[in-house]
């Protein structure tokens, strides 16, 4: 007998029973829909009885852990950007920084010894924490710089350098302040009001290859962080080369990490039902995060089917993320960096996939304006839709003239870190600015990603792990027309046979 009979059979049976109950004088005519028969088949928790109505307690039980466990799991798949905020703040903390003093800069820029999301080895990062809470903050910039601030919801706070209209590229004093603030801001300062307190900086330094070591020393000759009305005691710190983490777990201590930040942050940094499932699990703001033995089963059930779920965003695109009918690159800002479609309803789905690849978010990052900004393309998936095996070769042809007002660039992630690919190459990837890239007779580019370098194309090779998965993130700057109209694509990523 299949489940879809016996529930009918079930539901027969109740029906009859509730047909031969004695009339009642004042009897309503009810409907099948809103009775619940005494027995019932789930086909994730088996067989639930009922009666009349009321659940028998093992009923209860089972009902109550698989909700549980769903609560903890939506809790986890909305909290990956807060714990991916946490796991940045955390790892910088751990290597000494101090809020509203150290600004670290990847001065020979960064490597895959430091676990950072898709970050990428074009040009040097600049980054600090910067916390309001105990007042405002004073961030002075005066050179060219290219950056965001983020708060601990990682959403959007402000635009830092030449995209801020205040700034442009002459620098200026960022006063960034608490809502709360009621005092006056400092004149010819440039102000930034946030809900928040704890935020995330982070700055591109704008420069060339041949200029960075000089473009870094005026940076740091001229950049100040300090809180308001005190003595600035900036120091700066070189972090390329340091071994150390800033990925969220994907275990059950991932609760540990939103609750550090539940209860550091105001409540209304974070979205008010998200709190709501987060408190219903045990994380209160307030109250100490100590789940007993049976919670801590569930949030172990529940990360583990909430990590299947996120790798599954990433490694199994929709089809509303491809950005082309006819090959496999696809995006997850197809909503902007808010992650809201046409009526204002933010895609979980996309904002979780954004967040367990990336760091940083920007209205910068989906550029619309030709020659301005950055656009990106992902690929975790060949031209046959397989994942991408570091023990195989494939390539990627760019063809004539890319539509870039900057340049191009290719960056090679462990499927596992989201970070840089750990191989023999320092940059774990190739751009436009690479010195010995060659050239197709028709002017287009073939890049390779192999565990070893193909002869005669040493100079556009990528190199691969054997044994290990991969994805790319293929990053276009200053994207231009035909970037944005399609008519200029890259080639799917293609096993070479």
């Amino acid at each position: 007998m299949n489940k879809i009979t016996k529930a009918m059979i079930i539901t027969t049976a109740s029906l009859t029973g509730i047909s031969m109950a004695s009339a009642a004088t004042y009897e309503a005519k009810v409907p099948a829909s809103i009775i619940t028969p005494d027995q019932v088949e789930s086909e994730y928790l088996g067989e639930l009885s009922y009666t009349d109505g009321a659940p028998s307690s093992e009923t209860t039980l089972k009902a109550n852990r698989f909700v549980d466990v769903a609560d903890a799991v939506r809790v986890f798949l909305s909290g990956i950007p807060v714990a991916s905020i946490q796991g940045l703040l955390a790892g910088h903390e751990s290597i000494g920084m101090v809020p509203n003093q150290t600004i670290a800069i990847s001065e020979q820029l960064l490597n895959a010894k430091s676990l950072w999301l898709t970050a990428n080895t074009t040009t040097p990062y600049v980054t600090s924490e910067i916390d309001v809470k105990n007042g405002p903050v004073v961030l002075e910039v005066g050179t060219p710089i290219l950056g965001l601030l983020d708060d601990a919801a990682f959403k959007f706070v402000s635009r830092v350098g030449v995209t801020h209209p205040e700034d442009q590229g002459k620098g200026g004093k960022y006063f960034i302040y608490h809502s709360s603030y009621t005092g006056d801001i400092p004149e010819g300062m440039i102000p930034v009001e946030t809900d928040g307190y704890q935020h995330w900086l982070l700055v591109r330094i704008i420069t060339t290859p041949d200029n960075v070591t000089a473009d870094v020393q005026k940076l740091k000759d001229t950049m100040k962080l300090y809180p308001y009305g005190s003595e600035p005691k900036t120091e700066f710190m070189n972090i390329s080369g340091i071994q150390y983490n800033t990925v969220h777990a994907m275990d059950e201590s991932f609760y540990d990490e939103i609750n550090t930040l539940i209860q550091y942050e105001p409540a209304e940094v974070f979205d008010d039902e998200w709190l709501s499932l987060a408190k219903r699990v045990g994380i209160e703001k307030g109250k100490p995060f100590e789940p007993n033995s049976y919670q801590q089963e569930v949030f172990k059930e529940a990360a583990k089917i909430a990590t299947a779920e996120a790798r599954s965003y990433y490694y199994a695109p929709t089809e509303e993320q491809m950005v082309y009918d006819d090959r496999n690159w696809f995006t997850p800002l197809i909503s902007g960096h808010e992650f809201k479609d046409d009526n204002g309803v933010v895609d979980t789905e996309m904002r979780a996939t954004f967040h367990f690849m990336a760091t940083g978010i920007t209205p910068d990052m989906v550029a619309s304006t030709p020659g301005q900004g950055s656009d990106y393309l992902l690929a975790t998936i060949d031209s046959e839709g397989q994942i991408l095996d570091g023990s195989k070769h494939y390539t990627v042809t760019l063809p004539a003239d890319a539509p870039a007002t900057k340049f191009w660039s290719f960056m090679i992630y462990d499927n596992q870190t989201r970070s840089m690919l750990e191989t023999d190459q320092v940059k774990a990837g190739i751009d436009g600015l690479t010195k010995g890239v060659k050239k197709n007779a028709d002017g287009s580019i073939t890049i390779h990603f192999a565990p070893e370098a193909p002869k005669g194309a040493e100079g556009n090779w990528v190199q691969t792990t054997e044994g290990k998965g991969f994805n790319l993130i293929f990053r276009m700057y200053g994207p231009t027309e035909t970037w944005f109209d399609k008519s200029w694509k890259p080639t799917d990523v293609t096993l070479v046979k």
